[in-house]
This record gives C-alpha cells, sequence and structure tokens, in this order.
C-alpha cells in the first residue's frame, strides 16, 4: 500500500459504515497518508441518507458515523477543493468518460502525484490503463 494515496468516496464511506469492504478501507486508512477532496463531504452525507431511506439503518446511528467521517477528513486527510481541479477534470472525464465527480477525484490524484484508492470497479475498469487507479 502507498505512503501517500487519494481516497474516493467509497473507500471512505466503507470506513464508516458497516460493509463487505470495511476491513480492506480501515487498512488502507491504517496505513496511508489520505487525501481526498471537499466533494467527499457531500458524498458521504449522501451515503448516510441512502442507509436510512433506502437501507433502514437508524437515523442517529447514519448521523453519527457521518460525523465520524467527517472528523476524519477533517484531522486525518490533506483536503483538496474540487473547484480548483474543474477544467482537469472535465478533460479526464470526456477522455476516460467517467462521470465527473469520479474525474475530480482521478484529477487531484494526478496533482498531488499520488495513487487514486477506490472500491469501485466500474471506475478502475474504464481508468486502469490511462490512470493510477487501484482497487482496494
Amino acid at each position: 500500500m502507498p505512503g501517500r494515496a487519494l481516497f474516493d468516496s467509497s473507500i471512505l464511506a466503507a470506513m464508516f459504515f458497516k460493509e463487505a469492504s470495511s476491513s480492506k478501507a480501515l487498512k488502507c486508512a491504517d496505513e496511508c497518508d489520505p487525501v481526498t477532496l471537499d466533494l467527499a463531504i457531500a458524498e458521504i452525507g449522501n451515503v448516510a441518507w441512502k442507509m436510512v431511506v433506502f437501507s433502514g439503518e437508524n437515523k442517529e446511528r447514519a448521523l453519527e458515523a457521518f460525523r465520524d467521517c467527517q472528523d476524519f477528513i477533517a484531522t486525518a486527510c490533506t483536503l483538496m477543493k474540487a473547484s480548483d481541479l474543474t477544467e482537469e477534470a472535465f478533460e479526464i472525464a470526456v477522455a476516460n468518460r467517467t462521470s465527473y465527480y469520479d474525474s475530480l477525484f482521478m484529477a487531484a490524484a494526478e496533482v498531488e502525484k499520488v495513487p487514486l484508492l477506490t472500491l469501485d470497479r466500474k471506475l478502475y475498469e474504464k481508468a486502469k490503463s490511462k490512470r493510477n487507479v487501484r482497487l482496494i
């Protein structure tokens, strides 16, 4: 596992919301110096909402996990602004045919010269030949 790495929202979500890949995500957090985007906070908020609305998670438990994730991002991660990466992300999105959201994370990883860690197999498959993306 790399020293510094960019965590996408799938890694962060798995760290704080119990899922099959949680242990892998937590191992990454233990072994890496994490970098992420401010956008991740909104995406994790969406994960918390989905857990309550669609999966029946207790609202207070989901909110606590969301708060814990926000605290991790604020205290353990180097935080980058998505607004600083708009054009780079657009170019990546068009070239890779990936969502703009995913492309923001790839752009951030390239600017920081670190690998992007993800649990998103679809993203990994689209980007692996052109970008430093690692599926955990």
